[in-house]
């Protein structure tokens, strides 16, 4: 096996574990990149996408444009974020559905052990670091607090969550699909990638909106973001560990609804929830598969930075 092809598998593979956590309300693209040793070449590679180089990639100048961009990394990391999210939806859409509890006891893990990865990045910790942690945590759990948006179909707000999701999503810490969910279009998002499947032609709309959304968001805040992990990666870093630690009160498991809203479709959706404490006694918490989910969730990102420190590319 050659090793240009063994380089696209490594970072296809990491696509692959971003696109999953980019579904999922759990944990960000963006902190499965940073513990994957990929996050700061990410950025670069986006920062330098222009439209002067876009253009090049179709003259005689294409391979210096193509190594300028890094484009084989984007391309196999891409590749690998996209074939998750059309292989993914369908099922989180309906384990959701029957079985909420483990599965956000699965996010649980996933976040406190991300919270963990990413505070090990943190060298020096001083007043500033600290602060920020605080900083990060106050605000997600702030965040946590507010009920979830109605949502709407209008392509100009959904061009506005696809900046900011994609934000969200670069950002380690924050889960773009979390956003998704506050801003109430979780549900859009996971039945435009069910129509893009079967070829449904508001699918494509919905994608190209949110998707030139995205590409604005992307650009817009790379640039201030390359800088900040240049100039001031600790207070970064200790920041979105916070925000990591603040936001585990939103994925809480066991939830009381206390208000709904019906969407577009008819369909009595939950608005607003209360945490509550699990009766470990009464079958329906699910108690014992939400510990075992909460487990395999910190086990399977525990294991995905330890093969990264192995394969790192």
């Amino acid at each position: 096996m050659s090793q240009v092809f063994k380089r696209f598998i490594v970072i296809y593979l990491k696509g692959l574990a971003m696109g999953a956590a980019d579904v999922v309300p759990g944990v960000s693209g963006g902190t499965i990149a940073l513990i994957t040793h990929i996050y700061e070449r990410l950025i670069r590679a986006i920062d330098l996408i222009s439209l002067s180089l876009v253009l090049q990639l179709f003259s005689h100048k294409r391979k210096e444009a193509w190594r300028t961009i890094d484009g084989s990394f984007l391309l196999s990391l891409m590749l690998g974020i996209f074939t998750s999210i059309l292989l993914l939806t369908s099922g989180i859409s309906w384990v959701l559905t029957n079985h909420p509890i483990p599965l956000w006891a699965f996010f649980f893990g996933l976040i406190l052990g991300s919270a963990f990865l990413l505070k090990k990045n943190i060298t020096t910790w001083n007043v500033i670091t600290f602060l920020a942690l605080f900083i990060g945590a106050f605000i997600a759990f702030g965040i946590g607090l507010f009920s979830p948006s109605s949502g709407s179909e209008n392509l100009f707000y959904l061009f506005i969550c696809g900046m900011l999701v994609v934000v969200a999503m670069i950002l380690p810490g924050i889960s773009g699909a979390f956003i998704l969910i506050l801003l109430g279009a979780y549900d859009t998002a996971l039945k435009t990638v069910d129509q893009l499947k079967t070829f449904e032609s508001e699918g494509f709309i919905v994608f190209l909106v949110m998707a030139s959304g995205g590409i604005v968001g992307l650009k817009a805040f790379s640039k201030l973001l390359r800088w900040l992990f240049a100039k001031h990666k600790e207070v970064v870093l200790a920041a979105m560990t916070g925000f990591l630690f603040g936001s585990l009160f939103k994925v809480w498991p066991w939830k009381t609804v206390t208000e709904f809203y019906v969407n577009g479709h008819g369909e009595k959706v939950p608005l607003s929830t209360v945490a509550v404490l699990p009766d470990i006694f009464n079958p329906s918490a699910n108690f014992v598969s939400a510990i075992i989910a909460f487990m395999v969730g910190i086990l399977l990102l525990f294991l995905l930075e330890r093969i990264s420190k192995i394969k790192h590319v």
